[in-house]
């Protein structure tokens, strides 16, 4: 037999760590739940690789040679380092310092964050979390060349093939300021319709969204005067304005401003945020951990998707 790493064996390893314990072929074979036929072949094939006898009779039992002596803390060790590789350890947020990478959108930022770094900061002190712009087009390749650990998004703007965890469901309300000419009363089409809206776009910057599709259903059209790419913006043009908006309600109430809230007088879908992560994180004992928080702000806050 070629004396060489190609014909180690764990197995071997593990039956010269039991010899050396036991100095017995009969108990070494019971502590590894073999026969000692078995366990002697075991020892020819280690004698052959190693070129030595490394365990001889003495007595009742067997003696191990200079040569095993030698050998005997090396394995040790060797199978230690073993055990670690295969051994999932447990995550400690409280002794963790590194980094996590997050795409979200303004959205996410604003109804998820806060609450999340409550958390953060209680249980994990010294982890960092880098938060970045969310890019749908090119989202699973930012996950896949680990510039990205966790997206907060909506499937609609999701590529296929991420795993995900439903957040929010999410529905949207009329906005306006709080002096509007149309704040004394509910909101009806006519004057819905009449009044210039301004409208968030993130991704395409065009002059329609959901709110115009449930319009359209009905036969109606908005004017829509102002698209900006951002949440974050909206409600302050809003109170400096007579534009009307429809945004997401937790937005709003995670936000609070001057403006007034109203039922739109048409039904406009809403929409579901998810967590997105690529498979290589999903049993990761770090990442476990920070979906975890993410999933137990959003319960806490009773804002949860059912």
């Amino acid at each position: 037999m070629d004396r060489d790493i190609h014909s180690l064996d764990v197995r071997l390893l593990l039956a010269f760590d039991a010899l050396a314990r036991e100095r017995s072929v009969t108990r070494a074979a019971a502590r590894l739940g073999m026969t000692q036929q078995g366990l002697s072949g075991q020892l020819a094939r280690m004698r052959a690789l190693f070129g030595n006898p490394l365990f001889v009779r003495e007595g009742t039992g067997v003696a191990p040679t200079p040569r095993a002596d030698v050998l005997t803390p090396q394995i040790r060790a060797v199978l230690a380092a073993m055990r670690v590789l295969v051994e999932t350890s447990a995550f400690d947020p409280a002794a963790f310092d590194g980094v996590v990478l997050v795409a979200a959108s303004d959205y996410a930022v604003a109804v998820v964050l806060p609450p999340l770094l409550r958390a953060l900061r209680a249980q994990a002190p010294k982890l960092r979390l880098a938060v970045r712009p969310l890019q749908s087009a090119t989202l699973e390749q930012d996950m896949r060349e680990r510039r990205i650990d966790f997206a907060l998004s909506v499937p609609q703007f999701t590529p296929p093939g991420l795993r995900s965890h439903r957040l929010i469901a999410e529905h949207y309300v009329g906005a306006m300021r709080r002096d509007h000419p149309l704040a004394q009363g509910p909101v009806d089409l006519d004057s819905f319709c009449a009044f210039p809206h301004l409208l968030v776009s993130p991704d395409k910057g065009d002059f329609s969204g959901p709110t115009d599709a449930a319009l359209a259903a009905v036969g109606r059209r908005r004017d829509v005067a102002v698209v900006v790419p951002s949440f974050s913006v909206a409600a302050g043009l809003l109170e400096a304005t007579d534009l009307i908006a429809v945004l997401p309600a937790r937005l709003l109430s995670a936000a609070p401003r001057r403006l007034h809230v109203f039922a739109t007088p048409v039904p406009v879908a809403g929409f579901d945020l998810h967590g997105f992560w690529p498979e290589r994180l999903h049993t990761d004992a770090l990442h476990q951990w920070f979906r975890g928080k993410c999933f137990e702000c959003v319960d806490v806050l009773g804002i949860a998707g059912t």
